[in-house]
């Protein structure tokens, strides 16, 4: 259910949606990007087609995202410097050849590495990988 809130700033009328029910503490803000990411990865030991990620691979960091998230500020709190083996995740597919071909991507940290794994079959699970979703900022301008 979204709860609807009003706010003025600078004399311009914003709409906030809220998601009710959604823990907001668990979303870290990355302005640089302009997006927000959940801090935790979810829903481990499950494969991209129990999770059903295919409707919902564009609510995924992208190759490009992963990348700077790694190399980032937010990297420790995201366990992104390899802090954690425990916490792979899926990304968007960055090749059409490889989407064609059924193959998803995931983003792997461990003590002495980190890469980008695009060749896994969407019915593979691993029970250091998980999901960790993204949100463009919620905040909106509204005409009112």
């Amino acid at each position: 259910m979204k709860k609807k809130q009003i706010i003025e700033k600078d004399g311009i009328r914003y709409e906030v949606v809220k998601v009710l029910g959604v823990d907001e503490s668990k979303w870290l803000k990355i302005p640089e990007l302009k997006i927000e990411v959940e801090i935790e990865v979810h829903d481990k030991d499950k494969s991209w087609d129990e999770l059903g990620l295919k409707d919902r691979e564009k609510e995924l960091l992208t190759a490009e995202q992963t990348i700077w998230l790694a190399n980032s500020k937010y990297a420790k709190q995201l366990k992104m410097d390899g802090s954690s083996s425990s916490d792979d995740f899926f990304i968007q597919q960055p090749f059409d050849l490889s989407r064609k071909n059924g193959y998803v991507a995931r983003f792997i940290a461990d003590s002495g590495y980190a890469y980008l794994n695009c060749d896994r079959n969407s019915v593979n699970s691993y029970s250091n990988l998980g999901v960790r979703f993204v949100r463009k900022k919620i905040s909106k301008k509204s005409k009112i």
